[in-house]
């Protein structure tokens, strides 16, 4: 596997060693800022959990050791019951502690919540269960369990520690000066010169012993402290680099996974996540016009190629999603790149453009090429004028054939509220589209704030990876292999696990689940597949806080 440990943010348990006790009360008195995040800190899940279709928010923790805040929303009036397991990536599942029972919502009726501590860093998978009379069920979804922000000490903790921490050194050396000076005279015989001398000298050797451990505590804890302070998954993780080289009739996007993050000679272990190891979303800036979905090769331990399609010149945003093999962690990589003009003879890949040549992703020019694209490549071209801005009236954008997707009508957007954004495709005549699975699910959709500080991957079960999801289910089965015998692999097809008429093949009807984690502008692109082409409908919107 890998030759290196992945660099993750450590436990958010404090730890106070007593020589470093005044270091760190002042360290700790210093203010600290958070970088910006990329995507969604809570996760969504809509699907089946056994009989029971079912809604569910998980709103994680800032902090580990923290909380996670679950939310479950049953499409039944009958009572349930529902309790929430977490089950950790490095411990095994029958070591899984006892599961958290959830509680209706006063006044929310269908609606269950708890709390689950989550306390250690790493993947988790979120098992929620559903029992009542019509069956029972359980739905496993996965998180990150990380460390986005580091929590200010407040001045008065801080002023009580320094205090403490001060009256402990002082104490110390009051102790000493007295064991080396009246440790050998009789019971109330006073301390002479020479006694007085000795304590000072044994008071003078603990200062100096004192000073020698409060200096490496400071230097430990400053270490730790910027340790810490790289390891926050706050922002997009780890760096990535980009460049982009003229091969003849193709240009190669050469990319640079966690270059800085690494050492030069590990090799990431990635996880396939519907058949890709990288989910890449190149959008060209700042008119947002140029979207595209495309999935590199790996070419090294840390380096990945890719044969970009007719994307037009341009600056271009990269946003790349990944799960790591060893752990189930799932993160979002950031960069840049500007490609230059396309070259003559460059190969098709599924396409929105309305000038571009028949859609095809499996055939390639005539001109010798050194790396084929991936037939699940797709992109999209769309002019400011033709991106509808939704508000809450139905929306629509027009694709190629005369074909259109229509985003349905709903309540105003506001961040922290469920969006259930819902797309309907229909073609020329006005009649439904039916639909194909696209890399195993009905639909992909890519969401992001204008200022680049939101992105999100979301499919119609949820903004969570699949590949994570699929890491935990052979997790389990595995283990439950040594017990049973079962050979079973684990695999799951997501494209069956939407609920309602809407989710399956041939349905027109897409809903995904998701809640603006903060107001502002954003950009939707929504990917189907029919009739074997990819078809992206962009829109415009605003969330209000």
């Amino acid at each position: 596997m890998a030759a290196a440990p992945v660099r993750l943010p450590p436990s958010f348990a404090p730890r106070f060693p007593a020589p470093a006790l005044v270091a760190l009360a002042f360290l700790l008195l210093q203010p600290w800022t958070a970088r910006a995040h990329v995507g969604s800190p809570d996760v969504f899940f809509d699907g089946q959990i056994g009989p029971y279709p079912a809604h569910i928010a998980i709103r994680m923790p800032s902090v580990v050791p923290g909380r996670a805040r679950i939310e479950v929303r049953p499409q039944t009036e009958k009572p349930l019951t529902v309790s929430f397991l977490p089950l950790y990536s490095k411990t095994a599942i029958k070591n899984a502690p006892p599961p958290e029972m959830a509680a209706p919502v006063i006044g929310e009726p269908g609606l269950y919540s708890g709390d689950l501590w989550l306390m250690s860093v790493g993947a988790y998978s979120i098992e929620v269960r559903v029992a009542g009379e019509a069956g029972e069920g359980e739905a496993r979804i996965p998180v990150n369990s990380v460390a986005t922000h580091q929590l200010p000490l407040p001045p008065f903790l801080a002023n009580v520690l320094l205090g403490l921490g001060s009256l402990l050194v002082f104490g110390i050396l009051a102790i000493v000066y007295t064991a080396a000076g009246e440790s050998v005279l009789a019971p109330g015989a006073p301390m002479r010169k020479p006694e007085r001398l000795k304590g000072l000298a044994a008071s003078f050797i603990a200062a100096v012993i004192l000073a020698l451990l409060l200096k490496g505590g400071w230097i430990w804890w400053m270490a730790d402290e910027q340790d810490f302070r790289r390891s926050l998954r706050e922002g997009a993780w780890p760096d990535l680099t980009a460049s982009v080289e003229t091969e003849g009739p193709q240009r190669i996007l050469h990319l640079a996974l966690g270059e800085k993050a690494f050492k030069p000679d590990y090799a990431i272990p990635l996880l396939l996540d519907h058949g890709k190891l990288l989910h890449l979303f190149l959008i060209r800036e700042p008119a947002r016009d140029v979207f595209a979905h495309l999935h590199p090769i790996r070419s090294g331990g840390k380096t990945f190629d890719l044969a970009l399609p007719e994307l037009p010149e341009g600056n271009y945003k990269i946003l790349c999603d990944f799960t790591l093999s060893d752990s189930g962690i799932s993160s979002t990589a950031s960069s840049s790149v500007h490609l230059p003009p396309v070259p003559a003879a460059t190969p098709s890949a599924n396409s929105n453009a309305t000038l571009q040549a028949p859609p095809d992703s499996t055939s390639a020019a005539s001109s010798p090429v050194s790396i084929k694209p991936d037939p699940d490549d797709s992109w999209s071209l769309a002019s400011q004028d033709s991106v509808s801005h939704a508000t809450a009236a139905e929306a629509s954008f027009a694709l190629p054939g005369g074909r259109q997707v229509l985003w349905k009508a709903h309540p105003r957007l506001r961040a922290k509220h469920d969006a259930h954004l819902e797309f309907i495709f229909r073609d020329s005549a006005g009649q439904p589209i039916p639909l194909e699975p696209y890399m195993g699910m009905m639909s992909h959709a890519a969401i992001l704030r204008d200022d680049g500080a939101i992105f999100a991957h979301l499919h119609p079960t949820g903004n969570f990876s699949m590949a994570a999801q699929s890491f935990f289910a052979a997790k389990i089965t595995r283990e439950a292999a040594k017990d049973s015998g079962s050979s079973d692999s684990g695999e799951m097809d997501h494209s069956k696990m939407h609920h309602g008429s809407t989710g399956g093949p041939g349905a027109s009807t897409i809903v995904l689940p998701y809640e603006f984690p903060l107001p502002g502008n954003y950009r939707i692109w929504v990917q189907i597949k029919t009739e074997g082409q990819v078809l992206t409908g962009t829109f415009a919107t605003t969330v209000a806080p």
